[in-house]
């Protein structure tokens, strides 16, 4: 919680300095998927999809936020023995990412609001449900920091995909 504030309040005042660099994506995507399959008591398949992805230009830290975030989401509203998909497709000068599962979905009449600090729709709410509501809106902010934009296209019952592009790292 204390680091999510901190970049919030960091993004707040203009002080977020990005360190942008050539990171690679395959590595860093493997490395948050064992370390958040390693700390979930769900049975959760991960499948990956790298089309020709290799480099994007970022800073490594808000990346690991972003990605880091909409996987804990995936599996946070997904039942056991759900299927999370990530898929990283070179389209020219960018680099685009999609979490998809096929969990709970976001409400419709919550769609524009899950990028609001705090907020947690009624599905949100629970016990088993536990979160600050502020990981979508540093996932918002920190891809918005890097010029690009996200959005999410979800249906109750069937699933959630949230998706984002990055500048492609050049070389």
């Amino acid at each position: 919680l204390s680091n999510r504030v901190l970049v919030l309040t960091k993004l707040d005042e203009g002080h977020l300095e990005l360190h942008q660099e050539e990171v690679p994506l395959r590595p860093l995507l493997d490395d948050i998927i064992a370390k958040i399959s390693l700390k979930t008591s769900k049975r959760v398949e991960f499948t990956t999809v790298y089309h020709r992805c290799e480099m994007v230009y970022a800073d490594a830290f808000c990346l690991r936020e972003v990605l880091g975030n909409l996987l804990d989401n995936a599996i946070k509203f997904s039942d056991p023995d759900s299927i999370i998909t990530i898929e990283t497709t070179d389209r020219g000068e960018k680099i685009y990412t999609a979490v998809k599962d096929n969990g709970i979905g976001i409400p419709r009449a919550a769609l524009g609001k899950i990028w609001e600090r705090f907020y947690k729709s009624d599905l949100s709410r629970g016990k088993d449900k536990k979160g600050t509501g502020l990981g979508l809106a540093i996932v918002k902010e920190a891809v918005q920091a890097h010029g690009e934009n996200i959005t999410v296209v979800s249906t109750e019952g069937v699933g959630t995909e949230f998706s984002f592009s990055l500048p492609k790292a050049a070389g």
